[in-house]
């Protein structure tokens, strides 16, 4: 029998503490290093870490059954290179050693959009300095939605950070610059529906405070993509209503 396993998770109930990744009792090695933040069913992991056996991957998940899945099926598959934890992002990422992990993805993250509940998005102002800290210089953040508002909330907490530079310019319609996908990316892509994408660049060590974000409502059906607020609203989705699901394979 299946199990089910909830679409949507609070990371403020994740206490797990990782402290800095110890790649060689991991790995066994000293590998190039990179994370998936909130991987959900590790498609994109899976596909990147047999493609490149001579780099390490870790994802974080913030959703247990999923983690202990993804480790089982790493095992099976073989993939040495990869390991999955439970973990909130926004709370273990400042223990990291600065140089060591080379690329971050973000992709398809649960985009909470009751107001109540804002404060769970994993992309916040925070999380962008302790990636931008992290990093070495020409490391990485890569992350991408099918939610144009979110992504243009993404963008804009990535834009803001003055260590990291856009890779890709402005336009968030653009090719992915990987091969790998997640199962929720080719859904989207064999329907032929939009898909929107950001890179940036470590270009500078971090500098100046930190901003404090402001709820901002990224529901595409209540909002243009310009920030405007849609005129006539489905009652199904008023403010208070359920969140719309997000895909457990990502």
């Amino acid at each position: 029998m299946s199990r089910r396993i909830r679409k949507h998770a609070n990371p403020f109930t994740v206490a797990t503490h990782l402290g800095p990744l110890d790649r060689a009792a991991i790995f066994g090695r000293e590998a190039r290093l990179e994370l998936d933040l909130g991987c959900g069913g590790g498609a994109f992991l899976f596909e990147r870490a047999a493609a490149h056996p001579d780099r390490d991957f870790v994802g974080l998940e913030i959703r247990k059954p999923l983690v202990d899945d993804n480790n089982r099926r790493a095992d099976r598959l073989g993939l040495a290179n990869l390991r999955f934890f439970y973990a909130n992002a926004n709370t273990n990422l400042a223990d990291q050693p600065p140089g060591v992990i080379e690329r971050f993805f973000i992709m398809f993250p649960d985009p909470c959009f009751k107001k109540r509940h804002w404060k769970r998005r994993i992309l916040q102002p925070a999380l962008v300095r302790d990636m931008a800290t992290v990093l070495p210089m020409g490391g990485q953040v890569f992350a991408q939605s099918d939610i144009r508002p979110l992504a243009e909330e993404m963008f804009d907490f990535l834009a803001q950070e003055s260590a990291l530079s856009s890779v890709l310019g402005s336009d968030l319609e653009v090719e992915s610059p990987f091969s790998e996908r997640t199962e929720w990316e080719r859904h989207h892509e064999t329907a032929e529906e939009p898909v929107y994408r950001m890179l940036f660049e470590k270009v500078a060590a971090p500098s100046g405070p930190v901003a404090e974000p402001e709820f901002r409502d990224t529901n595409p059906k209540r909002v243009h993509a310009d920030g405007r607020p849609v005129e006539v609203i489905d009652p199904a989705y008023r403010l208070g209503a359920p969140d719309p699901s997000t895909p457990d394979e990502r």
